[in-house]
């Protein structure tokens, strides 16, 4: 499983079909530049006194509309932090961490030359008639192969499916499988002036997270504890 460029990189390198290789590509939003991703780790070492277990972009600890950055520290701590105050996160969303290829991306298009592709289905109660959002998240599945037809029926039974109009589910979802992300105007100055001080007080100048972003994302853990988190996010939607 990868970005569409990463599947059909690996496919030209091979040169052929194999049997036992089934490939899934994910609609992406782009991919963060390795130096920036870096920088972002080696600060949250520092924060933590600690060298790091694991990292789960997508951690679900406020469910599954509020996915977070997680990090674990081999010393037992964590760090949670959504893209409204996680310096790698923002600087992703702002247009500011991928890559110069992701703004201009080849792949952009319906049909792929996986057996798959996935992206996140935010709307899954608008696409199945009385389905019930329980907040542990639904995943658009499109098939783009013979071989993906052939696994998705040997398999079907283990999964909870729902056919579904795709074009409905591309519009409500999935923005980025046609579209590149854009770049933020400053991109190129942010990377210019990187190296020149700590990336929190770098990303500040160009993202700024403000005083009501931490305020409100302090707050989500309080009111998820409290069962009123996703009453009220139901409420804003």
């Amino acid at each position: 499983m990868g970005t569409p460029c990463q599947v059909y990189g690996l496919k030209s390198f091979l040169g052929k079909e194999y049997d036992n290789l089934v490939t899934v590509d994910v609609v992406c939003h782009g991919t963060p530049s390795p130096k920036m991703w870096e920088k972002y780790l080696n600060l949250q070492k520092s924060k933590y006194h600690s060298e790091i277990e694991s990292v789960a972009f997508r951690y679900k600890t406020y469910g599954y509309h509020s996915s977070t950055m997680r990090i674990a520290f081999k010393n037992g701590k964590s760090y949670f932090g959504s893209a409204r105050v996680d310096l790698m996160l923002k600087s992703f969303f702002e247009g500011l961490s991928s890559r110069p290829s992701c703004y201009k991306c080849h792949f952009k298009t319906l049909e792929r030359c996986s057996d798959f592709t996935i992206y996140d289905c935010w709307n899954a109660e608008k696409l199945v008639n009385n389905l019930i959002d329980d907040d542990k998240g639904f995943t658009n599945l499109i098939v783009q192969s013979s071989k993906g037809e052939k696994i998705l029926e040997e398999i079907k039974d283990k999964y909870e499916l729902y056919s579904v109009d795709l074009k409905k589910a591309a519009d409500l979802d999935g923005v980025m499988i046609w579209n590149s992300a854009q770049p933020h105007p400053r991109r190129n100055e942010f990377y210019h002036g990187i190296d020149e001080e700590l990336l929190d007080n770098h990303v500040q100048k160009f993202a700024p997270i403000k005083v009501k972003d931490y305020l409100i994302e302090y707050s989500k853990k309080y009111l998820y504890n409290m069962s009123a988190f996703r009453y009220i996010r139901n409420k804003l939607r």
